[in-house]
C-alpha cells in the first residue's frame, strides 16, 4: 500500500505540533516497513537531515508549506495522484481534492468550543474544517475529550469513523538522575534556573491560564519558591506583564522564552510542574512533565482527567487559592509528593509513539 503522510511540522511549526508530527512520524517509519510511505516535508527544510530519507519504503517529498490549508486543499492531492496514493494522512485540513482516501489528523477544534480563547483571524482560517473533516474517509483524534468535541461539532455523524491515538511522549523527558552533571549544570547556567522553583511551560496565551497561576504565587505558603515560564507570547496573550506589576512578585517570576533542546532537563529540575489551562484536547506538557519525574498541578477540565489520572493533583482554573494550596500540599508533605511522582511515572510510561503509530497504521489500512 502507497500511504502518504503530510508531515510539513516536522522540522519547523508549533512547538507542540513539531514534537507531535516527529514522533508520530519516526515510530510508523521504525514500526512498519511492509507499506511504502511518502513523506511530505516543507520545501524551506530540504537543508535538514531526514533520518528515514533512506529507507527503502521511504520517498520524501518536498512542497510548497506557505499555508498549511492551501497546501494541503489544492496542492498535495496533485502529488498524490502523481505518486499512485492510496490512503494519505493529512494534518488538520484534508482534501476534497485527493482521489485517494483521506484521513483527517484533528489535533483540536476548542475554537468551537472555547471561541473567546481565538482570535478573528483563527476562527475564519479555521472555518472550513467541518466541511473538509466530514469529507474525509476517517478522522484521528487525539483524546476521547476530543472525539466528543468532534461529535458534538458535527464533523462526523459516526463515532465509528473517529479514532483516538494518544500523543506519546519522547524519551527525551526523563527524571533528572538521567541528565549528566555537567549538561544539567549548563542547562542552570545557561537559563539561570534557581535550585528550587515552580514551572509552566506553554504559550503564553488566555486559554492558558498563565494569570491565574501568577495570582496564585503570592497565596504560596513558601514566599521564596519562584516561578519558572516557559513559553513565547501569542496573539491573544494573558495579561500577565500587568498582574506581574500589581502583585509586586517580579523578584519570584522568572520567564525564559521558548526553550527546546534543553527542556527535557528543565522539566527534570522543576520542583512542581503547574499547568491551570483552561481547556485541552491532550495536554502535552504534563505528559512531559510526568515522564520528567515532576510531581503535575493541573485544571480539572477537559482532557487533563483523562490523560493525568491519579497522577494529578487537580484544580479550578479559576480559583488561585485552590492553585496555591495544591502547590502547598505538594510541598510540605513529602509523602504525598513521593506517591505523586511515582504515579506520574506511571502514567506516563502508558503513553508512546509506538501505540500511537500501531493505532494510526491499523487505520490507514483499514481504510
Amino acid at each position: 500500500m502507497n500511504i502518504g503522510i503530510e508531515a510539513k511540522w516536522y522540522f519547523e511549526g508549533p512547538p507542540s505540533g513539531k514534537r507531535v508530527i516527529r514522533g508520530l512520524v519516526d515510530a510508523i517509519l521504525k514500526i512498519d516497513t511492509k507499506n511504502h510511505y511518502f513523506i511530505f516535508l516543507n520545501e524551506k527544510q530540504q537543508a535538514e537531515s531526514f533520518l528515514y530519507s533512506g529507507q527503502k519504503n521511504v520517498t520524501v517529498i518536498y512542497v510548497w508549506a506557505g499555508n498549511n490549508a492551501l497546501s494541503n486543499i489544492f496542492l498535495l492531492p496533485f502529488y498524490s495522484r502523481k505518486y499512485k496514493i492510496d490512503v494519505m494522512l493529512y494534518q488538520t485540513f484534508s482534501s476534497p481534492f485527493d482521489r485517494a482516501k483521506t484521513i483527517a489528523y484533528i489535533h483540536d477544534v476548542l475554537f468551537l468550543s472555547n471561541p473567546e480563547y481565538y482570535t478573528l483571524y483563527e476562527k475564519i482560517y479555521f472555518l472550513p474544517l467541518r466541511f473538509l473533516t466530514r469529507k474525509a474517509t476517517a478522522i484521528i483524534t487525539v483524546s476521547e475529550e476530543e472525539k466528543r468535541r468532534l461529535i458534538k461539532f458535527r464533523y462526523s455523524d459516526s463515532a465509528a469513523k473517529i479514532t483516538v491515538a494518544y500523543h506519546g511522549v519522547d524519551s527525551t523527558f526523563s527524571p533528572r538522575e538521567t541528565y549528566a552533571a555537567a549538561n544539567i549544570q549548563l542547562t542552570k547556567q545557561k537559563y539561570n534556573l534557581p535550585d528550587r522553583f515552580l514551572l509552566f511551560v506553554g504559550r503564553l496565551n488566555l486559554r492558558k491560564n498563565v494569570d491565574n497561576l501568577l495570582k496564585a504565587i503570592p497565596l504560596v505558603t513558601d514566599k521564596t519558591i519562584p516561578l519558572v515560564i516557559v513559553g513565547a507570547d501569542e496573539w491573544k496573550k494573558s495579561n500577565h506583564l500587568s498582574i506581574i506589576e500589581l502583585l509586586r512578585i517580579e523578584n519570584r517570576i522568572h520567564f525564559t522564552g521558548p526553550i527546546y533542546h534543553e527542556l527535557g532537563i528543565v522539566y527534570s529540575l522543576a520542583t512542581v510542574f503547574c499547568f491551570p489551562s483552561y481547556a485541552e484536547s491532550f495536554g502535552l506538557p504534563p505528559l512531559e512533565a510526568m515522564a520528567s519525574g515532576v510531581p503535575i498541578v493541573v485544571s480539572n477540565t477537559t482532557s487533563l482527567p483523562e490523560i493525568c489520572g491519579p497522577a494529578g493533583s487537580y484544580v479550578d482554573p479559576n480559583d488561585p487559592q485552590q492553585i496555591a494550596t495544591a502547590i502547598d500540599n505538594l510541598l510540605t508533605n513529602p509523602q504525598l509528593y513521593s506517591e505523586k511522582k511515582k504515579l506520574g511515572l506511571e502514567r506516563a510510561a502508558k503513553f508512546t509513539w509506538e501505540e500511537a503509530a500501531r493505532i494510526t497504521i491499523a487505520c490507514m489500512e483499514s481504510c
